[in-house]
């Protein structure tokens, strides 16, 4: 009976929230809200979260409060971060707006008005997946591992991943050279809905190993390159599965030597300047 009271107390204290649409739910921005709220800052009140075309806005009201103070946010269709960012401004709004209500002077005293502000709803996400490395002639698997970070609401953020390819084969009379990639990229993506596009700069380790010659050899170097993705992904609460499609382009040459050690002939072959992977993974959100 005792931790029931408890926790009846905690939800007393708590905002009511509501949303005027399922994107962002009421439910979806209590979860997110729970954790981020601490009980000892929070006041009893409402905060009412409404959809906008370019993003949301929150009307919050402190009990007893006279009127009640809305802010706006830009942040994408998504609802998932649509919730996340509803929850965010209100956890950081609440005890404020509790507080400037808990202050208010006598009616003989005359109160500024507080201004409005835009609040960012910083977002971090983490995803892994695997691909297919696609270059002329050539098939071979890969996996990737992404963190991304959106610093400020709105469409915009920040991606790094690192990613791995297997051996690609390239034939080179009398036998085969195998080739393969370590590579990290650094870049911006601009999301919109389930939708996301991205371009990156792309830094690798390139490995050759010939396979079937009389003396096959080793040898490693770094290649730089650039990058452009399409993502489409599917929103489950903090995870969203998704298809994307990934183009690699490497401008500098990397040629493949070999020579036929009875007539000191020498061939070579030039590696292939694109890639295209073709990827599904899942990402998860961080708050």
């Amino acid at each position: 009976m005792i931790p029931g009271l408890i926790f009846g107390l905690l939800l007393a204290v708590q905002p009511m929230v509501t949303s005027d649409s399922n994107c962002p739910s009421t439910r979806d921005i209590e979860d997110n809200l729970a954790v981020l709220l601490p009980a000892e800052v929070a006041r009893p009140g409402s905060a009412v979260v409404m959809s906008r075309n370019d993003g949301i806005a929150i009307q919050l009201r402190p009990e007893g409060a006279q009127d009640s103070e809305e802010r706006s946010i830009a942040v994408g269709s998504g609802c998932e971060d649509r919730a996340r960012a509803a929850a965010v401004a209100i956890a950081i709004w609440w005890p404020t707006r509790a507080a400037a209500k808990d202050s208010t002077p006598e009616p003989s005293e005359a109160a500024p008005a507080p201004e409005g502000r835009r609040l960012a709803a910083r977002i971090v996400s983490v995803a892994a997946g695997g691909f297919a490395s696609l270059v002329s002639g050539s098939a071979a698997p890969g996996v990737r591992a992404e963190v991304e970070w959106a610093p400020w609401a709105g469409p915009l953020g920040f991606r790094l991943d690192f990613a791995g390819t297997g051996a690609h084969g390239e034939g080179l009379k009398p036998g085969q050279v195998k080739f393969r990639r370590i590579a990290s990229e650094a870049g911006v993506a601009w999301s919109r809905g389930p939708l996301r596009l991205d371009g990156a700069a792309v830094i690798s380790l390139l490995f050759a190993e010939g396979q079937g010659f009389t003396s096959n050899q080793q040898s490693s170097g770094i290649s730089f390159g650039v990058s452009a993705g399409a993502r489409l992904s599917w929103s489950l609460g903090r995870f969203a599965p998704f298809l994307e499609l990934r183009g690699v382009g490497w401008p500098q040459s990397q040629r493949i030597f070999v020579t036929d050690t009875a007539t000191g002939t020498r061939s070579d072959r030039a590696l292939p300047h694109g890639e295209l992977q073709l990827g599904a993974g899942i990402r998860v959100s961080l708050l």
